[in-house]
Formats: C-alpha cells, structure tokens, sequence
C-alpha cells in the first residue's frame, strides 16, 4: 500500500500502544478504514521508521504502511469483539471460540450438526454473543483471523470438525483450535486500528 500518511498538526504523539498483552494493539496513523493484521517483525521494522519519522521537527509524513492483511467484513466484528475485551484474556478467548463457533455453522460441514443437536449449538452461540455483547453484521464469509499457513494450517480446523463424532467433542475441538489460534495470534501479530476505529483508551 504505497499511500502517504499526512500528519495535520505538528504535535503528534509518538506513541501508539494501546495494549501490549494479551493481544498488541496499535493505533494507527491513519483515520479511517478497517484493522489491520502485521507480523511482530513487520510492525518492529514500521515502529522503527515510524520513530525515525517522528522525531525530526517539522517532519510532515510517514512514507510507508507496514506490510499487512486488512480485517473488513466479519474479520471486523472479530477484531471489534477482541478489543471490547482487551483488558481480561479469558473473555478474549470466549470471544474468539464464538468466532470458532460461527464459522463451524457457516463454513465447515459437521455431521454432528446435521441433527437436532444443532438447536442446543445455535442455543451456546446465542447466549455467548448476549454475555459478550458481540455480533456479525451483513454479508459475512469468515470470522478467524486469516493467519499465515506457516503459523496455522487453517484446513486442520475444518478437517477436524467434519470428523468429531460427539457435541461434546465438538465443543472441545473448537475451544481447542481457537485458544491454539489466540495463542499464535498474541505471540505473532500485533493488530493496528485506524484512529476512527472506537476509543483509543
């Protein structure tokens, strides 16, 4: 993405953290569209130049984005569900197990769900989207975060699914994908919101 960030007042704050842990999350420098996913080395090489940029008066712009996967659509939701919950881990990850959960209706057959077990499975989605106040809106394709297949072979997941016998295992399978993936997401990205993306506190 090779657009120029202007900066319209000379006071601008050099720092961007937001949360360090469990998740990073970073402010970004520019105001508006959607998150955005980086690897820890590509937002160490941007905080880097970011720095240099920053620091010299009268310096009117940051030349570059750091390389990055753009969360729109339900990737959006995802992101937003994670930052509501961004001081309490435990929540965060009932978060992203519900992410687990829409996408297992959605995209990856079960035939554990082909039966009336599916009532009781929409019945733990419902409750844990009221408990976290968390929903998708709109045309929505997919809810995990898209991480690199080096980190996580995402096929592992729906081929898991498509061959879990029981609800239980089901419930299992899913909240053990999900906290593998939230665990591979804290140690391996840092997520940058654009400054139109909620409150920075």
């Amino acid at each position: 993405m090779a657009e120029i960030i202007d900066f319209t007042t000379r006071n601008k704050q050099i720092q961007n953290l937001i949360a360090a842990a469990p998740l990073e999350f970073r402010r970004g420098d520019w105001q508006g569209g959607f998150a955005m996913l980086c690897s820890r080395d590509e937002s160490t090489s941007y905080e880097g130049h970011r720095r240099e940029a920053l620091r010299h008066p009268g310096h009117q712009h940051i030349g570059l984005l750091p390389e990055h996967i753009n969360l729109a659509a339900g990737y959006h939701y995802t992101v937003l569900g994670l930052f509501r919950h961004r001081e309490t881990e435990t929540a965060m990850r009932r978060v992203y197990r519900l992410a687990g959960f829409m996408e297992c209706v959605l995209n990856a057959p079960s035939p554990v769900l082909r039966t009336d077990l599916l009532r009781r499975f929409y019945q733990t989605i419902t409750e844990e989207r009221e408990a976290l106040n968390v929903s998708w809106r709109g045309d929505i394709h997919h809810f995990l975060l898209p991480l690199e297949p080096s980190r996580y072979d995402v096929r592992r997941f729906f081929e898991g699914i498509a061959t879990t016998p029981s609800l239980k295992e089901l419930y299992g399978f899913i909240e053990a994908e999900t906290n593998s993936q939230f665990d591979i997401l804290c140690r391996h990205y840092v997520i940058y919101l654009p400054r139109s993306f909620g409150p920075a506190g």
